[in-house]
């Protein structure tokens, strides 16, 4: 099944998004000059100047030059520059790379929270680029960018469930059905299908964004589907059952849900 849902959200996204500078201003004066470069759209002078404070070691544990690293590196892989594309042909995964590394930089979650905007159109780029490798049965290629995902949100259901979708069509069922588990422990705690658990972490008490919602549900769906299709029913309707308690009424999981389930 094509993720033809979000291929609307990535519309909207950058819509939305589109050269938009960081939200709040650079706490830090030496930044500035980052943010007034990004709003002047010289992304490659951007990188140049934050890769600087990235390797200095006054710097290098700040969490915001590795923002303007990964939001440079989102600008360029959407220009429409085909120059700027071919020298950085690895944008998007460098954006991931440092937007990864932000994340974990940002230890009190003191700037996160400012970007919101810009990891949802970050997941959406992410998740329109996997969708190629999948429907291109590049399932390593894909994996790797849900992966990505997964570090980005720790607590995100629709990156373990694709991940484990990609790890099951790449022919990794043991790694496939401890994400799917993960998975359904995440939605579980979301709907109180399952107690939250301090123990191992997979609980989730933040709503979804748009393209997570989305990306769960067109996941389910997908990986029920073949689960069914390989004999897997138990496994399919085990997918589908937890899903039920977010998409119940939703028609086209409702469709897939009554085929598999009854």
């Amino acid at each position: 099944m094509r993720l033809s849902q979000l291929l609307i959200a990535a519309t909207i996204g950058l819509m939305m998004t589109a050269l938009v500078a960081p939200e709040a201003q650079a706490q830090d004066p030496k930044y500035t000059r980052m943010l007034e470069d990004m709003v002047d759209q010289k992304y490659e002078r951007v990188l140049y100047r934050a890769i600087k404070f990235t390797e200095d070691d006054k710097t290098k544990k700040h969490p915001e030059p590795y923002y303007y690293m990964a939001a440079a590196y989102l600008r360029i892989y959407l220009s429409d520059d085909p120059e700027l594309q071919e020298k950085y042909s690895k944008a998007l995964k460098e954006s991931l790379k440092y937007a990864v590394k932000f994340v974990k930089k940002d230890k009190e979650i003191e700037y996160v929270l400012d970007q919101m905007e810009f990891f949802e159109e970050l997941r959406v780029a992410a998740i329109a680029q996997a969708d190629t490798e999948m429907d291109a049965e590049k399932y390593t290629r894909a994996k790797s960018l849900y992966n990505y995902l997964v570090k980005l949100d720790l607590k995100d259901p629709s990156a373990y469930m694709m991940r484990g979708f990609a790890n099951y069509q790449a022919r990794s069922k043991r790694d496939a059905f401890v994400d799917f588990d993960v998975a359904c422990e995440l939605i579980g705690s979301m709907t109180g299908r399952t107690k939250a658990s301090e123990e191992t972490g997979h609980y989730r008490v933040e709503p979804l964004s748009e393209s997570q919602e989305s990306l769960l549900k067109t996941s389910i769906m997908s990986a029920a589907e073949q689960l069914d299709a390989d004999g897997e029913r138990a496994r399919a309707v085990e997918l589908l059952e937890y899903g039920l308690g977010l998409f119940e009424g939703d028609r086209s999981f409702m469709v897939t849900y009554s085929s598999i389930v009854g």
